[in-house]
């Protein structure tokens, strides 16, 4: 053990010096004298010792005031007190203790049950010191990772956002085992008029499993953007999993699309359950098989695109789900399996998603879920699709020019999620309603660049562990909460050149300027690091007005 600070507490000389010379045989502690409990507070504020040794009786300022005054300075660092006194009374002896004391020697003292008490009170500060290190690491760790949840799962959810769920066609039901669902389910029209569907099960559970819903996502609404078939969604999708995934993930996966006049159904279907397939007068019709690998697992030139076709009727239905329904297992382990799914399906003509699950939560009673859960009803009927005379171009895109602005005050800085309206406001419009999500992730990391850095001025603010943290949100609230004139005003515009469809944002404040902005994608920051991520989304980002304005330009 290494030598440490002992501050020694006592008005009679005599006494310090003994307590001094004990102490030096002892080991070669550093000794810190006072002669009363004041002195006492003052010494321990500017020395920092390790360990105290505190009469009790004492002019000024007594020792049980001192250690409870002390005891307030030392915070949640164990700083032991050891009282050494004369006072024999039981009664004086456990107000001493309770005013914050650890432990006690009587005087006249023994050197040696002196050295053993001494030696154990430093052991058990040194085991704090040690947890409390290790727990502030953590954390950091904790702080970062729930950071990385938080923008995960905002992926997620802005992915859900963007399906098309309307409920003539799609009624599902997704719950799962964790914060994040490994299980993927959207829904996209295209410019044709073909509903297309994913839905797919992540190996795992968790963060890890949801991972994977960024890159499905993007390809996915990409492709059904330009009316790719399922069997090119398919091979790109296998082609991207299987080089951005590790060897043991991979996304068992269906893929389908029902044509615009509602009669045909496109189906490619790799490591997922067989699909159910229910008329309109409640007769099964059959089932469609999974043919394929799981994606992600075959490279390019192994991988079997092959889609199937089915001819369906007007309300014919489809039942599509994860392997969490069907290996769902009471307390006994007895799994609810594919035939009692079917046999609940074929029950009833009406509510057949609210009868499954019915019937699953009383088969399985009180056991916990131990999958991911989704379950997807779509029903065929036929889409009204407005075309322009090519049949290839969505109206969407045939719009005049607009512009749009808003402005914040302080108290819409303060109250609420103004972001929420505005990007509701602009996400609502038919050329913007498809990049909701990506626009969403813009608005987000630009606001609160301007109201943290700009206006707040938080940027010298470190956040590296939990306590930097937790300066950095009370800071924060501090200022918001006494923050006057303050104004930010988001500006959009859409214009078309030389063919393309774009949108301007322009966010402005009248703050101190936003600096030290970092476009680097390598820098090791925990926060600023928004401008990197929106510039990798952008055509252009650029900063002007000494870090109050920035233009953004993305592409529709």
């Amino acid at each position: 053990m290494s030598a440490a600070t002992i501050l020694v507490v006592d008005d009679i000389a005599t006494n310090r010096k003994l307590l001094r010379q004990m102490l030096l045989k002892m080991a070669e502690y550093t000794v810190v004298e006072a002669v009363n409990g004041k002195e006492a507070v003052v010494l321990f504020e500017q020395e920092n010792p390790d360990l105290v040794l505190m009469d009790i009786n004492m002019p000024e300022m007594d020792g049980m005031q001192s250690t409870s005054e002390i005891k307030k300075l030392s915070g949640d660092s164990y700083i032991p007190v050891i009282f050494v006194t004369a006072l024999s009374a039981e009664s004086s002896l456990t107000n001493a203790l309770a005013a914050g004391g650890d432990d006690f020697v009587s005087k006249p003292f023994d050197a040696d049950v002196l050295k053993s008490k001494i030696n154990a009170h430093l052991r058990i500060r040194d085991l704090n010191q040690q947890l409390t290190v290790k727990n502030n690491q953590l954390s950091g760790v904790n702080e970062q990772l729930t950071r990385e949840q938080e923008l995960i799962e905002h992926f997620f959810k802005s992915a859900l956002q963007q399906s098309d769920l309307d409920d003539r066609f799609i009624k599902y039901h997704m719950s799962s085992m964790s914060t994040f669902n490994g299980d993927i389910f959207l829904v996209a029209r295209s410019p044709k008029g073909g509903l297309y569907i994913v839905m797919g099960d992540f190996t795992g559970h968790g963060l890890t499993a949801a991972m994977g819903t960024l890159p499905v996502a993007m390809i996915f609404f990409e492709m059904v953007s330009e009316s790719a078939a399922v069997s090119d969604i398919a091979r790109e999708l296998n082609r991207q999993l299987f080089q951005l995934m590790p060897t043991s993930m991979f996304f068992a996966a269906g893929l389908f699309e029902l044509n615009s006049k509602g009669n045909i159904l496109t189906s490619w279907m790799g490591g997922m359950p067989e699909c159910y397939w229910i008329g309109d007068d409640g007769r099964f019709k059959g089932t469609i098989q999974s043919r394929h690998m799981p994606l992600g697992i075959l490279h390019d030139n192994g991988f079997d695109s092959g889609a199937e076709i089915h001819n369906v009727a007007e309300n014919d239905k489809l039942y599509l789900y994860s392997d969490g329904v069907t290996e769902a297992h009471r307390p006994n382990g007895e799994m609810f399996g594919n035939e009692r799914l079917k046999e609940t399906l074929l029950s009833t003509n009406t509510n057949r998603i609210e009868k499954v699950l019915g019937t699953l939560n009383n088969f399985t009673g009180s056991s916990d879920q131990n999958d991911d859960i989704t379950l997807v009803e779509l029903s065929c009927h036929e889409a009204v699709v407005i075309e322009d005379s090519n049949n290839n171009v969505d109206v969407g895109t045939a719009v005049l020019p607009w512009e749009m602005s808003f402005q914040l005050t302080e108290n819409d800085m303060r109250n609420g999620d103004p972001l929420v309206e505005i990007s509701n406001a602009i996400g609502s419009l038919p050329i913007v309603k498809k990049h909701k999500g990506v626009i969403e992730t813009l608005l987000s990391e630009i606001y609160f660049n301007a109201l943290d850095y700009s206006i707040l001025g938080l940027g010298s603010l470190e956040r590296k562990n939990e306590e930097e943290f937790e300066v950095f949100y009370k800071t924060r609230e501090l200022k918001l909460n006494s923050l006057e004139g303050a104004t930010i005003r988001f500006y959009f515009k859409y214009f078309s050149e030389e063919g393309d469809s774009k949108l301007l944002i322009r966010i402005n404040d009248n703050g101190d300027g936003y600096k030290g902005h970092s476009t680097d994608p390598t820098t090791d920051k925990l926060h600023g690091r928004g401008i990197a991520i929106i510039a990798e989304l952008c055509e252009s980002v650029a900063f002007s007005d000494e870090g109050r304005t920035l233009e953004l330009h993305y592409q529709l």
